[in-house]
C-alpha cells in the first residue's frame, strides 16, 4: 500500500450525483447513474412500538429523453409494504416485495454496477421493487411508499431505524430532506436520543413527543436512528454500551424525568442580572427588557426572584429575593420598563450581589447573568473577580451566561459559568436577546430533581461526561458518557434531591464484557473528553500532559482539534510550497509503532483553516493556542463556542471522522483506504477484487463481514484466523 496523507477534504469529496438514499431509482440504461434525489420527505407514526414510514422521494431525470428505470427500497425483516403510490399516464404502478434470498443478487448487481459498497448494509433484508416507465426527460418522478414494522423491545429501550446510509458515493438532495416523527405511549415517555442527526423534540405529555430534522442538501450518508425509553418510574434510566474483549468498555447513560406542571415541580430561586451600560442602548436594550419580562411573566407562584440591573452602579429590584405574587410580578415588570441604557459597566459589582442573594438552600438557585462588554467599573482584574465571587456564597447558585457581541471577555465569563455551574451561550450582534434568554428560560421552568449524581456499584466506572451533572428540568434529559472496567450485572443509583430532602433511585443494569453494537459510543465519549480537557486548558493553563491526552484521542478517535490537523495536497510541490517535509512529517501517513501496529500520524504543523467536530478552526496550532489564552473578542468567543460543541456533542450528525467502529474492530482512514487497527505488516495477505464473484461469494460464506467491507471500495480486514484481507 502507498503512502499518502488522508484528510478531511478527501472524506469529504462526494459524488453528489448519485442518489443512494432509502429507495434508489436506477435507469435500464447502465450508461447513466442513478438518480438524484430532488427532495425526500418522510412521516414517521409510532404507537406503542409498532412503527409506521410514509416516504416522498422525488427523483429528478437530468437527460433530455424519457428513461426506463427500477426503483428499489432496502425493507427491515419485519417490515411490510402497507401502501404504495406512483401514478404514470394515469395509471397506477403496482410492485413487488422481494424475499431477502432472491433480494440478495439485485443489491450484489446494484453494488457492482455502482462501485459502492454502500447497499452491502442491506443485504440479508427484504427489498421492495417496482419498474418505472417512462420518468420524464428533464423531469420530475415522485415515488410514495408506506411501511409498517414492530419495534424490538429490550429493558425500556426501543430502537427505530431509517435506511439512508450510503458508503463511499454519500449523495445530498437537491432541495430538502425532511423528516417527522410523531410518537405515542400508554407507558410514559422517558428518554429521546438519536445518534445520527440532531433533532428537535417537543414533548406533548408523558406519553406523546414530536421528533423533527429538516435540512436543505442534506448529506445522506447515515440511517436516521432513533432510540426512546418508557417507564412508569418518576425518573427513566436506560444504559448503552458498547466494549471490545480486553479493552475497558464504553457507555452512555439516557436520564430523563417524568412530564411535571408548575404544582409539581420544585420551587426555585432566580436572580435576572442584566447589563444597562451605554452599549447596550438602540435594539438591544430594548430586546433585554422584553427578555426580563417574559421571564417574570413566566416564573410560578412558590418561586422567589430579583431583577439586578447594573451599568455603572448596581441597581436591585429588591434588597433581596422576593416571592412570586400578582402584586410582586406587576412591580417588577414596570421596573423592566424603566430600565435605561447609560454609563460602565460593574460586572464584577453585578456578580457579588447576584451571588450573595439569600438563596434556600433546599432549591434550585440559579442567575441569569447578560453583559455585552468587559469589565471597567470598579474591579476590573479579571482574576481578582474571580478568586473574590468564589467566597463566601454557600447557596452555589448556577450562573448561566449570555455573552451579547464580540466585545465581552469571553474568557472570564466561560470561568464564571464553569466554576458556578453553569453554561456560557454567546450571542452574534444580530442576534434576538429575547429569543435567547426566553428559550432558556422556558428550559429551567420545572426543575425536578437538583444535585444529581449517578453511582454504579461492583464495577469500576471512570472519565464521566460530564463530569458534574446539571438538576434536571421538566422535559430536559441528560446522556452520559464514560468508561467502565469489568461485567455483569449491576445497580445504578441516582441520587438527588427534591426540595431539600435527598432521594435515591435504583435500576439494574448489565455492563457486557463485549457488545458489537452501538458503536457510535466510543467517538462520542472521546468528543465530550477532548472538550473537557480543552476547557481545563483553556480556564486553567496549559500542560503537557492535557495536550497529550487531547492529541492521543484526536489520533484514535479521528476528532480534528486545536492541537491536530490532517492535510491533503496536490502532490509534493503543494507541500514544498508551504514548508512541509513530507517525508518527515506527512500529516497522516501510515507509521509503524513499537508494538508493530499500523496507525495514522497526525501533523500539528501549518495547515489551511477548516472545521473540527466541535466547530473549533483547525491548522496552525501557535494560532488556535493563541485563540485558547485570548481573553476577549471574536476569536475568543468562536473558541468557547467549539470547546462547548465538543462538551455537548450527543450525536454524530454530518460529522467526517478517520475513525470508524465496526462491531470490535477499529478502523482508520489511511490513503482513501480504512484499514482495521490490528493489521500488522508482517501478516499474510489475501487480496480481492471489489465486486467480483470472489468477493460476494467470501461475504456469504462470512457475512459478519458486511459491516467492515460496506466501508468502502478499499478496505483492509483482519479475519479470525490472523489473515489480512485487502480489498482493491
Amino acid at each position: 500500500m502507498k503512502r499518502m496523507a488522508i484528510g478531511l477534504a478527501g472524506i469529504l469529496t462526494f459524488n453528489a450525483l448519485h442518489a443512494l438514499g432509502a429507495g434508489v431509482l436506477i435507469p435500464k440504461d447502465e450508461s447513466i447513474p442513478p438518480l438524484a434525489i430532488e427532495s425526500q420527505r418522510v412521516d414517521i407514526r409510532i404507537k406503542d412500538g409498532v412503527a409506521t414510514a410514509k416516504i416522498e422521494q422525488v427523483f429528478r431525470n437530468s437527460v433530455d429523453r424519457n428513461l426506463e428505470a427500477v426503483y428499489v427500497f432496502p425493507l427491515p425483516e419485519n417490515a411490510s409494504i402497507s401502501d404504495f403510490a406512483m401514478m404514470i399516464n394515469g395509471r397506477r404502478m403496482s410492485g413487488e416485495l422481494v424475499e431477502k434470498g432472491k433480494a440478495r443478487g439485485i443489491y450484489e448487481d446494484i453494488v457492482r454496477r455502482m462501485k459502492d459498497p454502500g447497499l452491502l448494509e442491506y443485504l440479508g433484508g427484504n427489498l421492495f421493487r417496482v419498474s418505472v416507465f417512462p420518468v420524464p426527460a428533464n423531469g420530475l418522478q415522485k415515488i410514495e411508499l408506506e411501511y409498517s414494522q414492530t419495534l424490538e423491545f429490550d429493558g425500556g429501550l426501543y430502537k427505530y431505524v431509517y435506511p439512508l446510509k450510503t458508503g463511499d458515493k454519500a449523495s445530498r438532495t437537491l432541495a430538502d430532506f425532511t423528516v417527522g416523527v410523531r410518537l405515542s405511549s400508554r407507558i410514559p415517555l422517558k428518554s429521546i436520543y438519536s445518534p445520527s442527526h440532531k433533532v428537535g423534540i417537543s414533548r406533548k405529555g408523558d406519553g406523546e413527543a414530536v421528533i423533527g430534522f429538516e435540512e436543505d442538501r442534506a448529506l445522506l450518508d447515515r440511517d436516521f436512528a432513533l432510540y426512546y425509553t418508557v417507564s412508569k418510574k418518576e425518573f427513566g434510566l436506560n444504559l448503552l454500551t458498547h466494549a471490545r474483549q480486553g479493552d475497558k468498555g464504553f457507555f452512555m447513560l439516557m436520564l430523563a424525568p417524568s412530564v411535571a406542571t408548575p404544582e409539581t415541580a420544585m420551587q426555585k430561586d432566580v436572580t435576572f442580572a442584566f447589563d444597562t451600560s451605554g452599549s447596550m442602548a438602540g435594539s438591544k436594550i430594548e430586546q433585554a427588557r422584553k427578555a426580563l419580562e417574559y421571564c417574570v411573566k413566566t416564573l410560578h407562584d412558590g418561586d422567589r426572584f430579583n431583577i439586578i440591573g447594573f451599568s455603572t452602579d448596581v441597581a436591585p429590584f429588591k434588597e433581596t429575593l422576593v416571592d412570586v405574587n400578582p402584586g410582586n410580578r406587576e412591580e417588577a415588570l414596570a421596573f423592566v420598563q424603566k430600565l435605561e441604557a447609560r454609563g460602565g459597566t460593574a460586572i464584577y459589582d453585578a456578580l457579588k450581589a447576584a451571588l450573595a442573594m439569600n438563596y434556600d438552600p433546599k432549591r434550585p438557585a440559579m442567575i441569569l447573568f447578560l453583559t455585552d462588554g468587559r469589565p471597567t467599573i470598579g474591579e476590573t482584574d479579571t482574576e481578582v473577580i474571580l478568586k473574590d465571587i468564589g467566597k463566601g456564597h454557600p447557596a452555589a447558585a448556577r450562573v448561566f451566561v449570555f455573552g451579547v457581541g464580540e466585545d465581552v471577555n469571553a474568557l472570564l465569563l466561560d470561568k464564571v459559568a464553569g466554576r458556578n455551574g453553569g453554561v456560557p451561550q454567546y450571542l452574534a450582534p444580530d442576534e434576538d436577546i429575547e429569543v435567547k434568554v426566553s428559550s432558556l428560560a422556558d428550559k429551567m421552568s420545572c426543575p425536578v430533581l437538583a444535585k444529581v449524581r449517578v453511582e454504579v456499584d461492583k464495577l469500576k466506572t471512570s472519565m464521566i461526561h460530564p463530569t458534574a451533572l446539571p438538576d434536571l428540568f421538566s422535559g430536559d434529559q441528560i446522556t452520559v458518557f464514560g468508561r467502565y472496567e469489568g461485567s455483569g450485572d449491576s445497580a445504578i443509583r441516582l441520587f438527588g434531591e427534591v426540595n431539600g430532602e435527598e432521594r435515591e433511585f435504583v435500576y439494574e443494569e448489565t455492563f457486557p464484557a463485549e457488545q458489537a453494537d452501538n458503536s457510535f459510543i466510543p467517538r462520542l465519549w472521546a468528543t465530550r473528553r477532548v472538550g473537557f480537557l480543552l476547557d481545563e486548558i483553556r480556564l486553567r493553563g496549559e500542560s503537557a500532559e492535557l495536550k497529550d491526552e487531547v492529541i492521543r484521542l484526536s489520533r484514535e478517535f479521528g476528532i480534528m482539534t486545536p492541537y491536530t490537523s490532517y492535510l491533503v495536497l496536490e502532490d509534493d510541490k503543494a507541500y514544498a510550497d508551504r514548508g512541509i517535509d513530507r517525508a518527515a512529517a506527512a500529516p497522516a501517513r501510515p507509521v509503524t509503532r513499537e508494538d508493530g501496529f499500523l496507525y495514522a500520524a497526525g501533523d500539528r504543523r501549518k495547515s489551511e483553516p477548516g472545521r473540527s467536530s466541535g466547530g473549533a478552526v483547525r491548522g496552525d496550532e501557535d494560532a488556535n493556542g493563541s485563540a485558547m489564552r485570548q481573553e476577549s473578542g471574536a476569536r475568543a468567543i468562536a473558541m468557547s463556542k467549539a470547546i462547548s460543541g465538543y462538551k455537548e456533542q450527543d450525536n454524530a450528525a454530518n460529522e467526517p471522522a478517520t475513525v470508524k467502529y465496526v462491531g470490535k474492530k477499529v478502523f482508520t482512514l489511511i490513503d482513501g483506504r480504512w484499514i482495521d487497527n490490528a493489521f500488522k505488516l508482517d501478516m499474510k495477505i489475501v487480496t480481492v477484487k471489489f465486486g467480483s464473484e470472489e468477493y460476494f461469494k467470501l461475504l456469504a460464506d462470512k457475512p459478519e463481514l458486511k459491516d467492515c467491507l460496506s466501508l468502502g471500495v478499499k478496505v483492509t480486514v483482519v479475519l479470525d484466523d490472523g489473515t489480512a484481507l485487502v480489498v482493491e
